[in-house]
């Protein structure tokens, strides 16, 4: 697949403008301090990355209020930072520190704070469709306006609860927003093994919801597509998917060499870095000069090291704590 051609982009209120590509930046520099991590052996075990899909998870989450429900992927770090999770409590997650989210109970990528109305991801994509189903419907039972929003692969799209969790939200209306992050791959196999259709989009109408593609390089254009989804749903109009185009850069994981993406792909795409795109996005509107770009870049870069540093001082889960925050001793 090439790279897309997509409507122009959509102007952006400047103070949100700046603090996504704020966010984006951390996403990346955080996501780049613990690459290094793995390598020097101080995470335990795999480590996922969402390099080049930051514009789809802070786009989308930028969209959400603190008190809607959201439900994100291993690829989606920008929105557990757009909500207000810190990068320490990521990489404690990473090492198994016992005061990472999990207690240090699990030492990769099934972080989440329901304080933060942010709900764990798992392994089995995209489970999470059906369980932010469920949440839309508590928030309407509730009596709120909550929405509630999920993410999933391309290769998810396959699988039985991506097809229910979709026909049920439509069938009963609920206030939640589905974001399949198609990235082309899904680990090694590629979008013509998994789908005979030209998109995702377009399968939204089978089950009585608007779909839209967008450019998922484009930061402002996700956020756009996702605020009008969940002003949507939170119209009381029902559920909406959003197909969000990328590549993955990195491997499935850290282990994952990604040798089977051909190298004219990955080439076409690493001209597209959606960090880049965004800093630049703020120059052409005059709301940040270069200096501005530079600066916010490196202000990324040095909290990345300090949450490192902070992590690594962290200790570990004591024996005696093992039976707590379980559901039966």
């Amino acid at each position: 697949m090439s790279v897309m051609a997509y409507p122009p982009t959509p102007a952006v209120d400047a103070d949100l403008a700046v603090r996504m590509f704020e966010v984006m930046a951390l996403m990346r520099a955080v996501e780049d301090r613990m690459v290094a991590m793995y390598r020097q052996g101080e995470l335990l075990g795999s480590l996922y990355t969402g390099h080049w899909h930051e514009a789809i998870a802070v786009g989308t989450a930028s969209a959400l209020r603190p008190t809607d429900v959201v439900a994100p992927l291993h690829r989606d770090l920008g929105v557990h930072l757009w909500r207000g999770m810190e990068p320490w409590q990521v990489m404690a997650s990473f090492m198994g520190k016992a005061t990472s989210p999990t207690g240090g109970r699990d030492g990769t990528l099934h972080y989440g704070r329901l304080d933060l109305n942010i709900i764990n991801p798992v392994s089995h994509i995209p489970n999470n469709y059906p369980v932010a189903s469920g949440a839309a419907f508590a928030l309407r039972y509730r009596g709120t306006d909550g929405v509630a929003m999920a993410y999933c692969g391309d290769g998810a799209t396959s699988r039985g609860d991506f097809h229910e969790a979709l026909n049920l939200a439509s069938v009963m209306r609920l206030p939640v927003v589905f974001i399949v992050e198609n990235n082309q791959f899904a680990y090694s196999t590629p979008l013509t093994h998994t789908t005979a259709a030209a998109d995702f989009a377009t399968k939204a109408v089978a089950y009585g919801m608007p779909g839209v593609r967008v450019d998922g390089i484009d930061v402002f254009a996700v956020h756009e597509a996702a605020a009008a989804a969940v002003a949507r749903a939170r119209a009381g109009d029902g559920p909406s998917l959003i197909e969000a185009v990328t590549l993955r850069m990195h491997g499935h994981a850290e282990h994952d060499p990604a040798d089977y993406v051909p190298s004219e792909l990955k080439e076409e795409w690493a001209k597209r870095d959606p960090v880049q795109e965004a800093g630049a996005r703020l120059v052409e509107l005059g709301i940040l000069d270069a200096d501005g770009v530079t600066a916010v870049l490196e202000r990324a870069r040095d909290i990345a090291l300090e949450h490192r540093n902070k992590a690594l001082g962290m200790p570990m889960p004591e024996p005696d704590h093992e039976e707590d925050r379980v559901y039966a001793g």
